[in-house]
């Protein structure tokens, strides 16, 4: 099974938020690696800088997290996986056109399940009712570490 983690429960494993232990539980279980897109990355380094700017960390607190996922990166925890960008945004705006009236997705959500549509993902990990729903419509199985 291929599995697509949303980049809010990627974040748990590289911050002490609410519910961090649980997804770090979590992943050690299922002892796979963890498919990382260049759009994770930038949601992961805005979302760090904004605890920053929020006062929720301090500098060195970010500066560890950012290294702790470059290493992740390079010893291959996280998997970086390249995307075709353009099939992406074309997937995200037919998913956002048939079903982001009925479940209220955003264009970050949408464009999340189009990328683990596109890198053959059969599931997706999410914490994020209205991306799991959409995520379903998409045929996708959803998993929430949280439940």
């Amino acid at each position: 099974m291929k599995s697509y983690y949303d980049t809010g429960l990627l974040l748990k494993l590289y911050t002490n938020e609410r519910d961090s232990e649980i997804v770090r539980n979590f992943v050690v279980r299922r002892r796979e690696a963890l498919v990382f897109t260049p759009m994770h990355h930038a949601e992961c380094v805005s979302a760090l800088r904004l605890k920053c700017f929020r006062g929720e960390a301090s500098e060195e607190e970010v500066a560890g997290a950012l290294r702790d996922i470059e290493s992740d990166v390079a010893t291959g925890v996280l998997r970086a996986a390249p995307v075709d960008w353009d099939a992406a945004w074309l997937r995200c705006r037919i998913l956002s056109d048939a079903h982001a009236a009925t479940t209220g997705c955003r264009t970050l959500d949408a464009l999340h399940v189009a990328c683990a549509l596109l890198l053959g993902a059969d599931q997706l990990m999410t914490g994020d009712g209205r991306q799991a729903s959409l995520a379903r419509k998409a045929g996708l199985r959803v998993v929430n570490p949280l439940n």
